[in-house]
């Protein structure tokens, strides 16, 4: 009798709710399978995720110094929107970060630190070659100091 409740109820879901419901119990999966490698290491989900597409960023750094000057309104309402609209869907997300004194007062090395996640890395290599010169060009409206850029490969990421 309790089974035929559960079922109605099940049909009177909306196509919607059904698949929120469907991916709830699939993220409760997920999480259970993330238990079970935190509690056995992390070799578990480093074999989980084997094959997946890497993930790829750019990381850009800005040295700091006594004289160095950021101007991070400028490069978030111009230079990261130039960016953004250029390179379009081949970039899922763009972290720009500031770079804060040590606990000791000690000032950061870097001034300014960016994380580009990209969706498309031939896209996004494409745009490099295309708009490179251009935002190299833009640099000396924002800053004063000199940059490291490297593309990376996530090779892993804990969450607490």
């Amino acid at each position: 009798m309790i089974k035929n409740r559960k079922d109605k109820k099940e049909r009177e879901l909306s196509p919607k709710q059904r698949a929120r419901r469907t991916m709830m119990l699939g993220a409760g999966k997920a999480a259970a399978v993330g238990a079970v490698a935190a509690a056995f290491g992390s070799g578990l989900a480093r074999e989980a995720a084997a094959d997946a597409k890497p993930v790829r960023c750019m990381t850009i750094l800005y040295k700091g110094g006594p004289d160095v000057h950021f101007d991070f309104e400028y490069y978030k309402v111009h230079h990261m929107t130039d960016i953004m609209r250029m390179y379009g869907k081949s970039i899922q997300k763009f972290e720009l970060r500031k770079g804060l004194p040590g606990a000791d007062g000690t000032p950061a090395p870097y001034v300014a630190t960016l994380t580009i996640w990209i969706a498309d890395e031939a896209a996004f290599d494409a745009n490099n070659v295309k708009y490179g010169s251009t935002l190299a060009a833009e640099v000396p409206k924002f800053t004063n100091t000199s940059l490291m850029a490297q593309k990376d490969e996530v090779y892993a990421v804990a969450t607490s």
